[in-house]
């Protein structure tokens, strides 16, 4: 049962005072017929009627009264059931809230943590890209793009040379030309293979493989340098006669170079006497 407070006690209060005079209006009625006896027949009938009119009034008034207060009674409770009511909704509106804010949070952590993984993600991802994406590096004074493989192909091959192990230099670098035929690093590809045969005595391989790279590069940097090889080969492999044509021509096209130099000095070797072999 809801406690009645407030306007609801004031109500009943204001009924009970109305009890209270009906009850004295009652005992006044009962008092009448002793009191009668002191004034004549017409008044007492008179005083009675008045009284009784008085009584039955104050009757209906009370009726009325009591069927307001009623009403008003009732309307609180009414009102005191909806208050209760609009609070324990309140009350789980407010836990619904608790409730949500909780999920949102755990939301919210998911998908910051999402966020991150994504990021890390495309992070790795982009570093794996840019190892396969071509880069551009400086080759023979020009500013090229290579696959990231090729170049590290490439450069292995070379560190393979400058370490001293010329067949495995000449292996890495005719598989490389196998594997990029099409490479920038195609012409010093073939350049070193060269130089590897040449280093391991193998004067007519080595002939052989620089004189086809002049012959489809005349223009690259070190055709010079490779066609004084192959005058060196000439000369080891006893061929005087090709060999001074081969430092002639080095002379002549590669004026003013350092391998030009060297060729006059080995065509003044060659103008003497063959050495004793």
């Amino acid at each position: 049962m809801i406690p009645r407070r407030g306007a609801l006690g004031r109500a009943l209060l204001a009924t009970r005072r109305a009890a209270r005079a009906a009850a004295a209006a009652a005992l006044v009625v009962v008092a009448l017929p002793a009191h009668a006896q002191l004034f004549s027949d017409d008044e007492a009938r008179r005083a009675i009627l008045d009284v009784r009119s008085r009584v039955e009034q104050l009757q209906r008034e009370m009726v009325k009264r009591i069927e307001d207060l009623s009403t008003r009674v009732e309307r609180l409770e009414q009102t005191t059931r909806g208050q209760f009511e609009l609070q324990n909704q309140i009350q789980a509106m407010r836990q619904e809230i608790a409730t949500l804010r909780g999920a949102l949070e755990v939301q919210t952590n998911e998908l910051a943590k999402t966020q991150r993984g994504q990021r890390d993600l495309a992070t790795e991802l982009d570093a794996r890209i840019k190892r396969f994406e071509p880069v551009a590096v400086s080759l023979d004074g020009k500013q090229v793009n290579v696959d990231q493989n090729e170049r590290r192909a490439y450069e292995a091959a070379l560190a393979t040379f400058r370490g001293g192990d010329f067949k495995g230099a000449q292996v890495a670098f005719q598989q490389f030309q196998t594997a990029y035929p099409q490479s920038p690093y195609g012409p010093n590809a073939l350049y070193w293979t060269g130089n590897s045969q040449y280093a391991q005595k193998d004067n007519k391989g080595a002939i052989a493989t620089l004189q086809a790279f002049v012959q489809r590069h005349p223009d690259h940097p070190r055709a010079a340098d490779a066609l004084l090889t192959v005058g060196n080969a000439q000369v080891d492999l006893g061929d005087r006669k090709a060999a001074a044509e081969t430092f002639r021509i080095v002379t002549e096209k590669f004026d003013g170079s350092g391998a030009a130099q060297t060729a006059r000095e080995r065509l003044v070797t060659l103008s003497g006497p063959a050495p004793k072999r």
